[in-house]
């Protein structure tokens, strides 16, 4: 660092605290100043609507397209400071482009994969009331210490959450998805917002969440920028939609980003359009189908510039800006500012009305005013959100509760696992991951105040009466060669037992590029397998050490059939990427402090040849993709995961056998824990429906209820879940819902999805049961307005 970049940051630093002790307080609008204060925009009193509308009409053509930029400039005349749109959160606040004080810490959580795994909304919502907290008490801090102008990485609005569905384990963002199911993304996704978004005042909200990617996105990253997908009505409405309709319609949620790529679909966007112009998703999806005309929609970053190239949707730059616009995308996340250089020109030349332009401008300012920017901290009390909510007791218990909640136990041959420290006199830790920090945080990660790795947690755990042989027996996750195995094997000759600890990073996968194939030495691998000569180190340790337990570090299911099958690898832990307090998770489980129940969030397949292409939207290509189409057993099927108790499933109830359409069903089932721990389970409801008129395609299974409850030993718990109309509904060739007349409705609950499976240890209880729907044909929007419409509601 330069030593004038010092100097200047130790003269603000000490500013800051001056203007501190004078008792100044910086807003990003100062309201209570001459001549705004007259102003109708700054009477509190006022609603937000007629408020924003007095602003807009104080704004010139100039300064409405300023505010269309993502740096949003200062309206000096107005006492309106400069705005950065760009905050991300996606498993707690990111410091991604921040200009951090030295001294600020706070909660990263684990990968939204990982909370996926954990198959627990009420979690969710706690991960996000931390992270909201953190938020505004990291943006509250920046305003102070740059006088108010709202800095990259800490406003109060962020993106996330990203509810694109994990359609195949090779894109390299699926670590920032919940997983692979529609209903799981909606319920744990809108629990995420309403996290964010709420507080103790009804009147304005904590944080701004913005949903992404809208709308059909999870792949190929390297193509992203230009791709385009073609995509069927009934794929779009059963599979891609569903989550982005749940964040409007039951989680209320501020904000859209729409995705890089484009989407085809016969009859509505032909043309392909980029998303960010693509007036189909934007107009008659989200704002009328949806109904979120208020709802602001901020583009990805360089999103607007990319409609002109790589896409070439268009042939000039002021012509990206003017459909952009057109379409409804409101705010251009690009630091080339396509619509701040653009639309006045656009508008002269009429592609664009001004008209057009202040609805963008107003959604943006409506969204500030909800969010309190225009009103004193008297009377917003998320402006007195101090340091001190960062990183508290209370905040890392709550993030080593998700860390420990999202680890799953996929193999535990003989009740291998526990183990009992007293019984260890020496244990091996190997592998590329096992001492790795960066491993553990994923990405868009924030700043932890510790990290403490697999290796650490396990050291910890012990104590000094057990000896630790560590070796990382390779150079680093993609493995290209067997160099390190010589140290592994002498770490693992005469361990009592070896836990190795492998999988990805962010290296391997990740935004901008997908996981691909990395030879070990010369030999041919596989994509969605361990990396380079991570399988080869395993089976030379099980040369020597036939007491191995394999710990999984990755956002993508890793496919390890080999290791599944080995007699010399009784349990396998995945842990995803757990956040930084990782390692004493996975000793807690590792130990038997609790007992794992977390569920896999995706299907883990056979092979890569059950996988269709990556550019292929379609959901039932041969063999189908995710649970809910493949037609081939898994490795590990959607929501599997073993305990270190056992469980026992009787009693299942339909009620009523029959009933007519835009009806409920209730569905119950025992669950009893017959072993001698107490234990966390996750029941869960599977339904089969009867394919709608004229489909050619229908899912084999939806998930349609889920509850992770705690069952003490020997106890029984009812457990019991409310099966509305849409939930049972079907989707039709033109994307409509509707619920089907028929005997065939079949109900599955269990501990996992029906799905089979050829894993060695798996074990999944699922019971099954039918109902009747009596009638006609009858569309799910044609039922009363108490009946919900999205798979959150």
């Amino acid at each position: 660092m330069e030593r004038g970049t010092v100097w200047i940051g130790l003269m603000v630093s000490i500013t800051f605290i001056m203007e501190s002790a004078m008792g100044i307080s910086y807003q990003s609008v100062m309201c209570q100043t001459a001549p705004q204060a007259s102003y109708r925009f700054c009477n509190d009193s006022l609603d937000f609507v007629s408020r924003t509308n007095d602003l807009l009409g104080r704004l010139n053509l100039q300064e409405l397209i300023g505010q269309t930029s993502s740096i949003a400039p200062a309206i000096s005349h107005l006492g309106i400071d400069a705005y950065n749109w760009r905050s991300n959160c996606v498993h707690g606040w990111s410091k991604s482009g921040g200009n951090w004080q030295r001294d600020l810490h706070w909660t990263v959580f684990p990968a939204p994969i990982g909370l996926g795994a954990t198959f627990d909304a009420g979690l969710l919502y706690t991960a996000g009331q931390i992270t909201s907290d953190e938020g505004r008490a990291l943006h509250n801090a920046m305003l102070q210490e740059f006088k108010g102008a709202s800095t990259e990485a800490a406003g109060v609005n962020c993106f996330s959450p990203n509810v694109n569905l994990f359609r195949d384990p090779r894109w390299g963002r699926g670590q920032e998805t919940y997983g692979e199911d529609p209903y799981l993304l909606s319920v744990l996704g809108v629990a995420y917002t309403r996290g964010l978004q709420e507080g103790k005042s009804s009147k304005y909200l904590k944080v701004a969440a913005c949903a992404k990617h809208y709308a059909v996105h999870s792949g190929p990253e390297e193509l992203r920028l230009g791709f385009v997908a073609d995509v069927s009505l009934y794929d779009l409405y059963a599979t891609y939609l569903p989550a982005f309709k749940s964040q409007v319609l039951a989680g209320k949620v501020a904000q859209m980003m729409p995705a890089y790529s484009g989407v085809r679909v016969a009859k509505f966007s032909e043309d392909g359009a980029p998303d960010c112009a693509n007036k189909f998703l934007l107009k008659t999806v989200l704002r009328e189908e949806f109904n979120a005309p208020n709802i602001s929609v901020c583009s990805d970053n360089g999103g607007i510039s990319f409609v002109y190239t790589p896409h070439k949707f268009v042939k000039t730059l002021e012509e990206a800006a003017a459909v952009s616009m057109n379409a409804s995308t409101d705010i251009d996340l690009g630091h080339d500012r396509v619509f701040s250089t653009n639309l006045e020109n656009a508008t002269n030349d009429h592609r664009v009305d001004e008209q057009t332009i202040k609805d963008a401008v107003w959604r943006s300012f409506y969204l500030r005013m909800k969010l309190g920017d225009f009103d004193s901290p008297s009377k917003v009390a998320y402006q007195s959100i101090g340091k001190d909510h960062l990183d508290t007791s209370e905040n890392q218990a709550a993030n080593l509760e998700a860390a420990i909640k999202s680890i799953v136990l996929l193999k535990n041959e003989g009740g291998f696992l526990p183990l009992t420290p007293s019984s260890l006199k020496k244990i091996a830790i190997i592998g590329p991951n096992a001492n790795s920090e960066q491993v553990l945080l994923s990405n868009y990660e924030g700043i932890p105040s510790k990290i403490i790795t697999i290796q650490e947690g396990i050291a910890n755990s012990l104590g000094s009466g057990v000896m630790i042989s560590n070796a990382s027996g390779c150079s680093n996750t993609t493995c290209p060669t067997k160099d390190g195995f010589s140290e592994a094997k002498k770490a693992a000759e005469d361990a009592d037992c070896v836990v190795m600890v492998m999988g990805l990073d962010h290296h391997l996968e990740g935004e901008g590029h997908d996981r691909a194939a990395h030879s070990c030495e010369s030999a041919k691998k596989y994509a969605i397998g361990l990396p380079g000569c991570q399988h080869e180190l395993i089976s030379y340790v099980e040369e020597f050490n036939n007491k191995i337990v394999l710990i999984l570090l990755n956002g993508g299911p890793l496919t390890i059939p080999a290791e599944d099958q080995s007699d010399k690898i009784p349990a396998i832990i995945e842990a995803f990427y757990p956040g930084p307090l990782g390692g004493t998770a996975v000793a807690k489980v590792l130990f038997g402090e609790v007992s794992p129940a977390g569920r896999m969030p995706v299907t883990v397949v056979q092979s890569e040849d059950d996988l269709p292409p990556s550019v292929d939207y379609n959901m039932a290509t041969d063999p189908g993709r995710t649970y809910r189409y493949l037609q081939k057993p898994a490795l590990y099927p959607f929501g599997y995961g073993l305990s270190y108790t056992e469980f026992e499933y009787s009693n299942l109830v339909v009620s009523p056998a029959s009933i007519s359409p835009c009806s409920s069903i209730m569905v119950s089932v025992e669950v009893k824990n017959s072993g001698k721990l107490g234990s966390d389970e996750v029941v869960q409801v599977y339904l089969t429906t009867p394919k709608a008129p004229g489909a050619n395609v229908n899912a084999l299974y939806n998930l349609v209820g889920f509850n992770r409850v705690h069952i003490n030993p020997g106890s029984t718990l009812e457990v019991k879940f409310a099966i509305n109309p849409y939930l049972m509904s079907s989707v039709g060739p033109d994307g409509s819902r509707v619920i089907v007349p028929g005997s065939n409705y079949v109900v599955y609950a269990g501990n996992s999805s029906p799905q089979k499976s050829i894993g060695k240890m798996v074990h999944v209880i699922v019971l099954q049961g039918q109902f009747t729907v009596t009638g006609n044909v009858t569309d799910i929007t044609n039922c009363s307005d108490n009946v919900p419409q999205c798979l959150a509601c």
